[in-house]
């Protein structure tokens, strides 16, 4: 009698193991479906936006086939996986491109749409010439200035220049930030230059020289934008008036012109 209670007793224990048991698997099983369906749902997504093309546009002396041998290494990624900001470094970081835009179009086509860097004057480097743009980047390095008409950049001696980045000076290195300033405010007669020149006076201070092209020269004195929005009127008024070449001095209150002779 006592046997035959204990193996009831027994078969009531698994029969409640197995009840307990079988919700479990059911879980687990459909657990290990969900993550399948998932995995495959994360491989067909890599498979149908794998990156095959690159769309480039806003580049001009940059061509797309060197800005897309760039970014090779990105073909066959998920083009919704992808960090834009990784992209515009590595573009930027390798071309004189000031802004890149990074977008998609689905299925498979990456978009850049990019700025490139303007030049805006030139330095003496080596046995050439390095063009920078209004931030100081270089945007090309160039044995002849023929087909620029840009003005030149003395009193700086560059120590290394690469392109897409900064030079590097061999002294007035803490003049070159004052140089971009003042190339930013002279844009407007930017090409009526022929050179704009550095000197240091007593107390270490830059001062800056404009050449303009037909003869005359402008003394800066230290860099003043207020001063620099009217000398467009004050060289157009002097050429009117015919009074010959000089220098046109605006470092003080009063702009003073001195005819040459």
């Amino acid at each position: 009698m006592q046997m035959r209670k204990k193996n009831n007793n027994r078969h009531i224990r698994r029969n409640n193991y197995n009840k307990e048991k079988k919700p479990y698997l059911v879980k687990l099983l459909l657990l290990g479906g969900f993550l399948c369906i998932i995995i495959s749902m994360f491989n067909i997504s890599n498979y149908i936006f794998a990156i095959e093309n690159f769309e480039i546009t806003g580049n001009e002396s940059i061509s797309s086939e060197e800005i897309s041998n760039l970014i090779q290494g990105y073909i066959g990624l998920n083009l919704l996986e992808i960090k834009p900001s990784n992209i515009e470094k590595t573009v930027k970081d390798t071309f004189p491109i000031k802004k890149v835009e990074v977008s998609y179009k689905l299925p498979n086509t990456l978009i850049l749409r990019v700025k490139e860097r303007e030049a805006l004057a030139a330095l003496n480097y080596s046995k050439g010439f390095v063009l920078i743009d209004s931030e100081g980047y270089v945007v090309k390095i160039i044995s002849k200035l023929e087909s620029y008409s840009l003005p030149i950049v003395t009193g700086f001696d560059i120590k290394k220049a690469e392109i897409a980045k900064k030079p590097t000076f061999e002294k007035n290195s803490d003049c070159f930030q004052t140089l971009l300033e003042t190339i930013k405010s002279i844009e407007v007669v930017n090409m009526e230059l022929s050179e704009i020149n550095l000197s240091l006076d007593i107390n270490n201070e830059p001062n800056f020289y404009l050449y303009t092209l037909d003869g005359y020269q402008v003394f800066l004195g230290k860099f003043d934008s207020k001063k620099i929005a009217i000398l467009p009127a004050l060289l157009e008024d002097i050429r009117e008036k015919g009074i010959g070449r000089g220098l046109l001095d605006i470092s003080h209150d009063t702009p003073v012109f001195k005819p040459f002779n």
